[in-house]
């Protein structure tokens, strides 16, 4: 059986890999998306020329899906960076926890920072993205080349 590869826009029950555009990068053929270093890389543009800089477009889709492989001792980071079409800016993504510890004082408490922390083998997490136009990867830099992220969305 062939690999299927979705190629339209909207509604997926499947998990869709994320692809690269403006301009348009060609992915590693495992399907591995490409992260940056530096918060500063990311385009407000879009017009980056490295691939990763402008993030990966997510359709509008209802979660993105991650899986992060490391071979090595784990502990490197990798944080959630996302673009709005509206705002044409990045910023750090928080994941919505709900209130913590009965804390009730700010919205602040309501959110965490999306930070993922790798382990040695594979590491499997589902983010809710409503409504984000694009999403960036950026890892902490102390990776050794065993530290690769693979990255999906769906609606359902």
């Amino acid at each position: 059986m062939a690999n299927y590869a979705a190629s339209s826009w909207g509604r997926t029950r499947s998990p869709k890999a994320l692809s690269d555009s403006v301009p348009t990068i060609a992915r590693p053929a495992t399907g591995a998306i490409v992260t940056t270093v530096a918060v500063g890389s990311l385009s407000d543009t879009l017009a980056g020329s490295n691939a990763g800089e402008n993030g990966y477009i997510t359709e509008n889709q209802r979660f993105l899906h991650i899986m992060i492989k490391d071979n090595s001792a784990g502990g490197e980071a990798l944080k959630l960076y996302v673009y709005n079409y509206a705002f044409q800016k990045w910023g750090q993504y928080y994941i919505p926890v709900g209130v913590r510890n009965g804390a009730h004082t700010s919205a602040e408490f309501a959110y965490v920072e999306a930070t993922i922390e790798s382990i040695d083998g594979y590491k499997y997490i589902v983010v809710p993205i409503d409504g984000i136009d694009r999403v960036a990867f950026v890892d902490d830099g102390t990776h050794d080349g065993e530290f690769i992220v693979y990255a999906a969305c769906s609606t359902f």
